[in-house]
């Protein structure tokens, strides 16, 4: 378990921007299918976690990081912040990717 403790906060962004990603790229009904979406919203989710640092107050990430006591505050805001991310991107992929039919 301690060698992947440095990429837990990676992976917990990625599943939540592939989730995220899901969910809006469905409801705007766009293309790229079921692994496209997942696709786009692992790398949302991974952007988003990578930016919000540098762009967000540090009173509001301290704030999703403290939601719960203990570690699991920690990765409870990094699937936010992964969700958000992956959310956008994926309702931005669901707009632009449109099946040919």
């Amino acid at each position: 378990m301690e060698a992947i403790q440095p990429y837990l906060p990676y992976i917990v962004q990625a599943v939540g921007g592939a989730v995220g990603g899901n969910i809006l790229g469905a409801l705007t009904r766009g293309g790229g299918g079921f692994l496209g979406r997942t696709v786009i919203g692992a790398v949302g989710g991974l952007a988003a976690g990578y930016g919000a640092p540098m762009v967000l107050p540090e009173n509001l990430m301290a704030s999703l990081n403290g939601l719960i006591e203990g570690e699991n505050g920690q990765r409870l805001g990094e699937l936010i912040v992964g969700a958000a991310g992956g959310g956008v991107l994926g309702l931005v992929g669901g707009l632009l990717i449109r099946p040919r039919n």
